[in-house]
């Protein structure tokens, strides 16, 4: 008797490109002195734009569905971890039966900059959901020559 068993033979590519992924993520996360992003089921990784200008690093994240006041920033003169929250509860009674939901998202990212920037004076706008954080560059004066 022969018995054959159906296998998804993408199944096997997926889980090594997640795998790939993963250590990648772990591995420039060392590299640039990031927390490794967490890889539990549930963590959501929001989209993301960075543009570079001579005088500035905008950075603009999608994030729905979330409260300004769960968001949690962290930047370093070359890194930016956004994290945040997102907690539901759902009640509802009615005669003869009790219903009860929760959901819960978290949203995480960590970014290299490509240049230094000064996190004292970033600049931070939330608006139906999209995240904007304006790093301004680090200045490197100007050299003078002296003459002897």
């Amino acid at each position: 008797m022969v018995i054959y068993m159906w296998r998804d033979t993408f199944e096997e590519l997926r889980n090594l490109e997640m795998r790939m992924n993963q250590l990648f993520d772990e591995l420039m996360g060392e590299r640039i002195g990031l927390p490794a992003a967490p890889a539990k089921l549930g963590v959501r990784e929001p989209y993301a734009d960075i543009i570079e200008t001579d005088r500035e690093i905008k950075v603009t994240i999608e994030i729905p569905g979330v409260d300004k006041k769960d968001i949690d920033l962290n930047a370093t003169e070359n890194s930016l971890e956004v994290s945040a929250e997102v907690k539901e509860e759902e009640e509802e009674e009615k005669e003869g039966y009790i219903r009860k939901e929760r959901r819960y998202k978290k949203y995480y990212r960590a970014f290299a900059l490509p240049e230094e920037v000064d996190p004292t004076k970033a600049k931070t706008t939330f608006k139906n959901g999209i995240l904007q954080i304006v790093l301004p560059k680090k200045r490197i004066e100007e050299r003078t020559t002296i003459k002897v």
